[in-house]
């Protein structure tokens, strides 16, 4: 059944004159009157009584200007929903993350995304980077959040935040009683937590490299896989860490942070790089639609 046929039998029925309810629909009155019999044809009963002043409804014709406004705004519905869903609108998205950025970087993100695209399902990883890294390129990750570098070809990526590191102190050591910075020389001789490599985080390789631009090798007491680790280990008395700033979202009884103070030829080191990633070759609709809302280059 045509569905324009059934714009017009619904036109009628609420005008109760044809001149008017062919103005409405933009045709002229012989098109509808045979449009309207088309329908009652199709039907098999009258819609409407007509007189040569008066158009009345009948009661089938009631029942069948229901069903039809049903049937319109059941199509309407869908044809938005597909174009929502081709424009990334709705459907679902897969965000990964580890580490210190569930406590300030993910919820900002989402609650942007959230308030922008209110319709998309957001399901949450939480993954190391070399996790992440792997999930993408399998599709099974549709955004990381994810700490730079990254070094495959296949995964694009756009910085959204550069963040200071820190460093993490047990609150009974002495340099957590001085100021609210520590020159990074006064930990030559600190024992060290940082991050187990096979986790994916580049902190363990970052570190090392930070402290030997000043002139002396850390000495790695313990290592974890995740910052909620890393703090836990220095809350336990057992050494210092450096770790990004983010950190300080995270409420562990016995630890302390204190900002990090590096000389000029280790500056480009005293920061980390946090970074929308996805697979450049295969991109979801929903993907594009949230690395858009955050400045994402997609050419």
């Amino acid at each position: 059944m045509d569905l324009s046929k059934l714009r017009y039998t619904i036109a009628l029925a609420e005008e109760l004159n044809f001149t008017r309810a062919a103005e409405r629909c933009h045709i002229s009155q012989p098109p509808l009157s045979r449009a309207i019999r088309d329908i009652e044809d199709k039907v098999g009963t009258k819609l409407f009584e007509r007189s040569k002043h008066h158009v009345q409804i009948t009661p089938a014709g009631t029942s069948f200007v229901n069903t039809a406004r049903k049937i319109i705004d059941l199509l309407e519905s869908g044809a938005l929903a597909a174009r929502e869903t081709a424009d990334g609108l709705r459907g679902s998205l897969t965000i990964g993350f580890g580490g210190s950025m569930v406590y300030s970087l993910i919820p900002a993100l989402v609650r942007q995304f959230r308030s922008a695209v209110p319709n998309v399902a957001i399901d949450f990883c939480t993954i190391s980077i070399t996790g992440q890294l792997e999930a993408l390129r399998e599709g099974r990750l549709d955004i990381g959040v994810i700490r730079l570098p990254i070094n495959d070809a296949m995964i694009a990526h756009h910085i959204i935040r550069t963040e200071p590191l820190i460093i993490a102190l047990p609150n009974n050591h002495p340099l957590a009683r001085n100021s609210e910075e520590v020159n990074i020389g006064e930990l030559e001789y600190c024992s060290f937590i940082s991050y187990e490599t096979r986790m994916g985080y580049n902190f363990h390789t970052d570190l090392l490299e930070l402290c030997r631009t000043v002139d002396f090798s850390p000495m790695i007491a313990h290592v974890a896989p995740n910052t909620e680790g890393v703090i836990g280990i220095v809350a336990c008395g057992e050494g210092v860490a450096i770790v990004p700033a983010s950190a300080r979202h995270l409420s562990i009884d016995g630890a302390t942070f204190r900002n990090l103070k590096v000389p000029r030829k280790a500056q480009k080191l005293s920061s980390v790089r946090f970074a929308l990633a996805w697979n450049r070759e295969s991109t979801s609709a929903t993907a594009r639609q949230f690395l858009s809302l955050f400045g994402a280059d997609l050419a």
